[in-house]
Formats: structure tokens, sequence, C-alpha cells
């Protein structure tokens, strides 16, 4: 089993805010006004989990990851969250239409964002960088 350590530093209601990842940043803002709270680029790492119904931002330890990477040089490409309560899921897609599309549950387990030059690299805490986790946190389904 994977071991890992996610340490929040913030945490936002999903029920009050609306979540936005970009192809470099994480944006959240209030539901009720639209003013943002949050505008954090991914950089080298920026590591996100739902507990129950909240967005926590922090930081990711961890003793390995697996690794999949969303190209914005595509205008299809896309990263978002898609919220279901006490389920909710992180998806990345190159191509929603017609490509791999990687989701994770991020209640389960946290994922880290990173960016270089706009392609976006998830990562996954894992005990084989092959994908194989016995945890189910994340699954990747072939259109």
């Amino acid at each position: 089993m994977a071991n890992y350590t996610f340490t929040p530093s913030v945490c936002y209601t999903l029920k009050t805010h609306d979540v936005e990842f970009t192809a470099t940043n994480l944006i959240i803002k209030l539901s009720s006004t639209g003013q943002q709270v949050l505008d954090m680029a991914y950089g080298k790492g920026l590591a996100v989990m739902c507990q129950k119904n909240d967005l926590c931002v922090g930081v990711l330890s961890d003793n390995g990851v697996f690794k999949n990477s969303v190209n914005f040089k595509s205008p299809k490409a896309s990263l978002k969250l898609d919220e279901k309560t006490d389920a909710n899921v992180f998806i990345g897609s190159n191509d929603e239409g017609d490509s791999e599309i990687y989701k994770y549950n991020i209640n389960q387990c946290p994922v880290r964002l990173s960016e270089k030059g706009k392609v976006v690299t998830i990562e996954c805490p894992c005990e084989s960088d092959k994908g194989t986790c016995t945890h189910k946190c994340y699954t990747l389904i072939k259109a």
C-alpha cells in the first residue's frame, strides 16, 4: 500500500465555493459573489485532497507516485473537479472526446499537480509507478 501524508494548509467548502483548474493555476471563488479567494500556481507541486466536502490545498509527502500528464498545448485538454457528496473526483484529460481520461478519487487520496511549459503533471501516491494501486484511487478510461 502507498505510504503518504497529506497536510492541509487551507480548506474550502465546495457548497459555497467554485473550483477551477487552469493550465497553470488552481482558482477558487466564492459561489455567491464570484470573489476570488485563491489563485495559486501549480509550479513544482501543489497538492489537493477532499476531506468530506471540503477541497483542501496542502503538502503531499510520499514514498512514491505514478504520473500522468495533461498537455494544454491541445485546446481540448482539461482538468476539473466532478463534485459528488463525499466521493469527489478529480479528472484530467488531453481530450475528453476521444482520448484517455484520468480519474482520481480525491476523497481517498490526494493528487499533486505541477506544471512546466503548459504540460500539467498529475501525481498520485502509489506503490507502483505503473499505476497498479491497491487503494483504488485512480482509474484510467480509454474512450
